[in-house]
């Protein structure tokens, strides 16, 4: 599957997670200060998109002399930068992102993200990495591994889940509801090394946190 690394202008992530991350992908997309992030570990995007206003100006330099794509869109706009680089990627013909340094100072537009995000997956399929957990958004089925003892909250997101199935969880759901408004999915705990989790209808957060 044709896959983009979109680094976003929040929290740093520490290099092995984000080598590991590249190794997946065929594309770097940085949004704004992103780059400033991907600058700490030589590494150089193939694209930055954004209004440039968070972006360090050496950093800046050197991205435009090492080629660079550099896509600029005024500050005054509809989107925000973490939305045109979505949408500069799914443009492209990609049909997975990786997404990085969500998590910043900027809670709105953290929260925008997710929304954004969880209306796309008919188009995308989307992973959010941070140091130590990773992200999924799922309308219908995901499977992935972990560690024994690993949590992982099922996160409701829009309306209710419906028929939520999950295998390798201490606490098993068996074809349940999963209500918007009740906080029941968090913080489960991994006790299979393989994890799968099933829904009829709706869209689920997925979060694993690593222990």
């Amino acid at each position: 599957m044709k896959t983009a690394l979109i680094y976003l202008n929040g929290g740093s992530i520490n290099e092995d997670r984000l080598r590991d991350a590249i190794k997946e992908t065929q594309y770097i997309i940085a949004v704004d200060g992103g780059a400033n992030m991907l600058s700490e570990q030589n590494i150089f995007p193939d694209a930055l998109i954004g209004d440039m206003d968070s972006i360090n100006k050496d950093v800046y330099r050197i991205l435009k002399q090492n080629n660079t794509k550099v896509i600029i869109h005024p500050k005054e706009k509809d989107q925000t930068d973490s939305e045109l680089a979505i949408l500069y990627a799914i443009d492209r013909g990609f049909k997975e992102v990786i997404i990085t340094g969500f998590v910043g100072d900027r809670f709105d537009h953290m929260i925008a993200t997710i929304n954004y995000l969880s209306k796309l997956l008919t188009k995308l399929k989307v992973k959010i990495i941070q140091n130590n957990e990773d992200i999924y958004f799922v309308t219908n089925s995901l499977q992935f591994s972990g560690k024994i003892n690993d949590e992982v909250s099922i996160i409701p997101l829009h309306t209710d889940a419906e028929g939520v199935l999950t295998e390798g969880l201490q606490y098993e759901l068996h074809h349940e509801l999963l209500q918007l408004s009740s906080t029941r999915g968090i913080s489960n705990v991994i006790n299979n090394p393989t994890v799968s989790i099933l829904l009829k209808k709706g869209v689920v957060m997925v979060v694993h946190r690593h222990c």
